[in-house]
């Protein structure tokens, strides 16, 4: 069903795996990795959630890698 680049949405499963949430269509559930590498795509890494817990799970990751350094240039005024 699906090609080699996107054979691990078939982990995908039918409910959020942290809080529960059954969607009216699967298009609500992201597939999720556990470590933040896109790469490797084993079931382990894989993990389900729906849009508001991925995007809050992913926001935790970026400030992890310190991605999300925000710094505001004092110099410039508006």
């Amino acid at each position: 069903m699906y090609n080699k680049r996107f054979r691990h949405l078939q982990h995908k499963t039918t409910h959020c795996d942290n809080c529960g949430f059954v969607p009216e269509d699967l298009i609500q559930l992201d597939v999720v990795y556990k470590n933040g590498n896109t790469k490797d795509k084993s079931t382990d890494n894989l993990m389900t959630l729906c849009a508001n817990c991925s995007r809050l799970y992913n926001k935790k990751i970026r400030r992890n890698k310190k991605i999300l350094d925000l710094s505001v240039d004092s110099d410039i005024t508006i």
